[in-house]
């Protein structure tokens, strides 16, 4: 298995993360093709099926010529927890590898990023119904506000290691930290992490990053988001099932459904991405010596990147003698 290959035959992985909306869907594309790369996706919001333009997924044409795997895997009310992602991402990889190209992982969920470089070991705990129906009135009632009041008071470890804007991830982690004390229910990461990686962060200053939010969400409700979030409520998507968590769904199922205006339907869109940011950088954090940081305002950085890169996998290739 990959995970227990010596360090100088570990897999070599490009990683590019950051906050939403920095770009890194198209910037990955690009290194994959200049690089004979193959797209390992790392945000949970573009497994589900008929989620396309919500969650700037990458069109048919734009991923045209590049391989994308974790895309597209799942329906609408199917449940994906972090340790199906990590056995899936590992064997994606290991054939990646297997055919000399180079895995590029995109995406900006810290859980699932840092879960397969770093190794993580995830107990499997079961679910617990009870806590699950007592868990989902609160939310209902006092909104994700009281289920991260309630993580909080479980006094569980681990709670910062927690996306606390996903409703679903945070039922999930109280169930957790009630059975084990843990909100990552005893996880474990590896003494030597599986993969030889170079992880691009890429950043913009703040009101950059919230004038393209909402830039982004603008240009997605013109291209029929709306209308793509009808098409899932008459198909039988129920609001409550995980795909829904991504945000920006449950809001526009609550305008739709007449219990939210549009003005406050789009402020809660944009809060929703924002806090986003906010929680993004809690995983990826500027003084992360293992991040190399590339401001995308720099009108070269996809040079920079690139350059980077290059010099990255040619050192590698150089120090394991394989080309």
């Amino acid at each position: 298995m990959t995970s227990r290959a010596s360090p100088d035959q570990r897999a070599r992985v490009v990683s590019i993360v950051g906050a939403t909306a920095t770009g890194k869907t198209s910037l990955g594309i690009e290194i994959a093709r200049r690089f004979k790369g193959e797209i390992v996706n790392a945000d949970s919001r573009l497994f589900y099926r008929g989620m396309d333009i919500g969650t700037a997924k990458p069109t048919a044409s734009e991923r045209r010529g590049v391989n994308h795997h974790l895309v597209d895997i799942l329906e609408p009310h199917e449940g994906y927890s972090l340790s199906d992602f990590l056995r899936a991402a590992n064997r994606v990889i290991a054939d990646i590898h297997q055919c000399r190209k180079v895995p590029v992982l995109v995406g900006g969920s810290g859980q699932y990023v840092w879960g397969l470089l770093e190794g993580w070991e995830v107990p499997e705990i079961p679910p617990n119904p009870a806590l699950r129906q007592e868990l989902g009135r609160e939310l209902a009632e006092g909104g994700i506000e009281k289920l991260q009041s309630r993580l909080r008071t479980t006094g569980a470890v681990n709670i910062d290691k927690v996306e606390i804007l996903n409703p679903r991830r945070l039922v999930r982690a109280i169930e957790r930290a009630v059975a084990t004390g843990d909100a990552m229910g005893g996880a474990s990461k590896m003494a030597i992490p599986p993969y030889e990686a170079l992880v691009i962060g890429l950043k913009a200053p703040r009101d950059v990053l919230h004038a393209r939010v909402a830039d982004r969400v603008d240009r997605m409700l013109t291209a029929g988001w709306l209308k793509e979030v009808q098409k899932l409520l008459d198909s039988g998507v129920d609001p409550a099932m995980p795909s829904m968590s991504a945000i920006g769904y449950l809001q526009l199922a609550d305008f739709l459904g007449g219990n939210r205006s549009w003005e406050a339907t789009h402020e809660a869109i944009l809060i929703g991405n924002n806090r986003l940011i906010g929680a993004q950088h809690n995983w990826f954090k500027p003084r992360d010596s293992r991040i190399s940081w590339i401001d995308i305002t720099d009108p070269n950085y996809l040079d920079a990147v690139s350059e980077t890169v290059d010099e990255w996998l040619h050192r590698r290739a150089d120090v394991s003698g394989t080309g």
